[in-house]
């Protein structure tokens, strides 16, 4: 799978270094997000999202909606793409070098008309299924330096994703079959941030981590810190466990007080099908 993302930074995409040095009058932030996802040589998705989030004391809560469009003609193994619209819910608390995060997201899925053999003989497809997905992420950031973070992590995920099936009746005709596929992921993620610029105000660095999953459909690339970049990229296609590395690197530039621009990619190495490279890009802003 090969997976890649223009995306608008929001505050689940951000470092968590950053969160503490911003100013205690700036309790909002807002982001917008929006790209492009492409699984193997024929599965294309794009997505837009948005977010708002809420500080109150060392903590946060907020809310991200997004929505992703497949460009796919035809499904892989029979299967059917499907346009995906979800919310997610998330939320958090710093405790010193600590920080517990969480998330919970619900979406609906269309699925699309699919073609099989060619062009001229489509099947009209009038069905949806459901998304669901659950998670909880533990990090500690370890200054280095006068101006850098190291920051381990552990992330651990379930999530539900119905995908639509061909299938052919006794009598001939094609009929849309629609499947769960769930299943458990876990991620052992180490990064470091450097700061840099004018009142430290830029920052990069690089992203490695160990992902194990029970069902490699419900698993999106960058779970370890990147809930934006997970509510794209769905296999519709039957799943099986699986464990991999994930390898990338970040950076943000302050653009003013209270505007960043947000870079980020990550490639997969060893994922049961083709790798996934995932790149985001995108703003946010505090107020």
């Amino acid at each position: 799978m090969r997976n890649i993302c223009l995306a608008g930074l929001i505050w689940a995409v951000s470092t968590p270094v950053f969160a503490a040095e911003q100013t205690q009058d700036n309790r909002w932030e807002i982001g917008i997000s929006g790209g492009t996802t492409m699984i193997g040589d024929s599965d294309d998705q794009s997505y837009i999202a948005g977010s708002v989030t809420r500080e109150i004391g060392d903590a946060y809560i907020g809310i991200a909606a997004s929505f992703t469009d497949p460009t796919a003609t035809q499904g892989f193994l029979r299967t059917v793409p499907a346009r995906t619209q979800q919310i997610t819910l998330f939320g958090g608390i710093r405790l010193n070098a600590v920080s517990f995060g969480g998330r919970v997201s619900l979406g609906r899925r269309k699925f699309d008309t699919e073609s099989l053999g060619s062009e001229d003989t489509p099947v009209l497809v009038d069905s949806s299924g459901q998304i669901f997905g659950a998670g909880l992420t533990l990090t500690y950031d370890i200054p280095v330096g006068e101006y850098g973070f190291f920051s381990p992590s552990v992330s651990v995920d379930y999530d539900s994703v119905d995908i639509g099936r061909l299938a052919t009746a006794p009598n001939g005709r094609l009929l849309t079959v629609e499947e769960r596929e769930d299943g458990f992921s876990g991620s052992l993620a180490f990064s470091y941030v450097h700061l840099f610029g004018e009142s430290a105000a830029h920052s990069a660095g690089p992203y490695i981590a160990i992902v194990a999953s029970s069902n490699s459909t419900v698993f999106s690339p960058g779970t370890g810190g990147e809930r934006v970049a997970q509510l794209a990229a769905i296999r519709n296609a039957p799943g099986e466990g699986d464990v991999w590395m994930e390898v990338g690197g970040s950076a943000s530039f302050g653009l003013s007080e209270n505007l960043r621009l947000n870079l980020s990619a990550t490639q997969t190495l060893g994922f049961v099908g083709p790798e996934a490279i995932s790149l985001n890009a995108g703003l946010s802003l505090r107020f």
